[in-house]
């Protein structure tokens, strides 16, 4: 069925049905269209702010998208959108349908996912592009490993291999960088000097994690001269590390101060919004359908490392490829802890959000289940306030982040539990001890 046909039976459905009143249509839904951004996602596209609001709130009295769902005969998200925003959306989608990257595919700046945490580090990796070898040389990039400094890396590459067959590119991982080095040691003067020409010859030069080149001797001596011939000489290098250079063991003071002659910048862990989007992206280009609740669990939970988000798309990937009856449908907050029931790493080592509402419960004598709900029994209450206190002082978490982590509960919720455990803390002394012992339990 085409969005046409589809768009002109809901319409056909609300008039007959005396859902809405006859200016009603005609104001908001008569000249609205119906558009396809993927296979299992549909957007009503209407011409103002006001449209939106106003079939956003329609939509919650008559149920628009169950109907879109009956006459389609399988599942789908329906979204409201502005024609700027459908426009905006178009391109989005022009780029996940270019690049299928949760398995490997190319890299680039359009399938970066860029945010406050990472803004930086993107718009410098992009500024070198038509600036190489001048004012910023060398980029160093540094941040913890799974932010996208590979990718930014790679994406560099595939952009001047793709715009400039004139210049002359190499990426290194630090282990191929040794191998060369210690490959030309061993076979003498000649090819030391041979793997020197090569370098002079390049116009650009990728290292990826420089880190573990430390303690690495002559090949340090040698990437030293390399590395000044190169800057002297106008070639770009970019490097990337996962911490910054005044922190890098292992390397001469010399090449350590060369690395901050340049510009340098760094990736932060992912903040929730940012996070939120990568799940986004990454969900879509796997087929996949995400209520945003889910999309925010996701990003709560594995957003400091863009990594376990790709692990944790592939795994239900995996498990809807098992489940038949799941395939095309949206996945719920219940469908994802049956998933990923045996995957819940997070920030902290071992220590996860799992693990502290496991504790919490095991001491209170709850389920940890229980704390996800809804239920109001005394000491369902106390062990959920604990349990998202200790998240956010072991975890770092803030409010929205950790209410989305127990069954999607209200930022406020979660102002009050720190409140409630906060007072208790300072008025009941046996409690403050059985606190520090859950705690000792949880980071053990």
């Amino acid at each position: 069925m085409t969005n046409t046909v589809l768009w002109k039976k809901i319409k056909e459905w609300l008039i007959s049905s005396d859902l809405i009143e006859p200016n009603i249509y005609e104001d908001y839904i008569k000249n609205a269209s119906l558009e396809s951004l993927s296979p299992n996602n549909v957007a009503i596209v209407v011409s103002s702010d006001l449209s939106k609001y106003y079939l956003e709130n329609l939509d919650s009295d008559i149920d628009i998208k169950s109907k879109i769902c009956e006459l389609l005969e399988k599942d789908v998200m329906l979204t409201f959108l502005t024609k700027e925003e459908y426009k905006k959306e178009e391109k989005y989608l022009k780029v996940i349908k270019k690049n299928k990257i949760i398995n490997g595919g190319e890299f680039s700046f359009e399938n970066f996912v860029s945010g406050v945490s990472n803004m930086n580090a993107y718009n410098a990796s992009k500024a070198i592009i038509n600036n190489l070898g001048t004012k910023w040389n060398p980029l160093f990039i540094h941040g913890d490993s799974g932010l996208g400094k590979t990718h930014l890396l790679k994406a560099i590459l595939n952009e001047l291999s793709k715009d400039s067959n004139d210049i002359n590119i190499k990426y290194y991982t630090s282990a191929d960088f040794r191998k060369e080095i210690l490959d030309s040691l061993q076979d003498g003067f000649k090819e030391i000097e041979s793997t020197k020409e090569k370098f002079a010859n390049l116009d650009v030069i990728l290292i990826d994690d420089i880190q573990f080149l430390a303690n690495s001797g002559k090949t340090n001596e040698i990437f030293f001269n390399l590395f000044n011939s190169c800057v002297e000489n106008n070639k770009q290098i970019v490097i990337t590390s996962d911490k910054a250079p005044e922190y890098l063991n292992g390397f001469d003071k010399r090449l350590v101060s060369r690395f901050n002659q340049g510009l340098n910048v760094k990736i932060d862990t992912p903040d929730i919004v940012t996070a939120t989007a990568i799940v986004d992206y990454k969900s879509r280009v796997a087929n996949l359908l995400f209520t945003e609740e889910v999309k925010k669990y996701i990003a709560s939970y594995y957003g400091s490392d863009v990594r376990k988000i790709e692990g944790v798309i592939n795994k239900i990937e995996f498990a809807i490829i098992q489940d038949k009856e799941k395939v095309g449908k949206t996945i719920d907050l219940e469908d994802i802890n049956l998933f990923l029931e045996d995957y819940s790493f997070a920030p902290g080592g071992d220590i996860t959000i799992q693990k502290i509402k496991n504790v919490v419960a095991q001491n209170y004598g709850v389920t940890a289940k229980a704390l996800d709900s809804k239920v109001r029994l005394q000491a369902v209450v106390r062990a959920r306030h604990v349990a998202m206190y200790l998240t956010g002082e072991i975890l770092k978490k803030n409010y929205t982040e950790i209410g989305v982590s127990f069954g999607g509960k209200d930022h406020t919720t979660v102002m009050h539990a720190f409140k409630k455990i906060n007072e208790s803390l300072e008025s009941d002394k046996i409690f403050k001890k059985t606190l520090n012992k859950i705690k000792k339990e949880i980071v053990s």
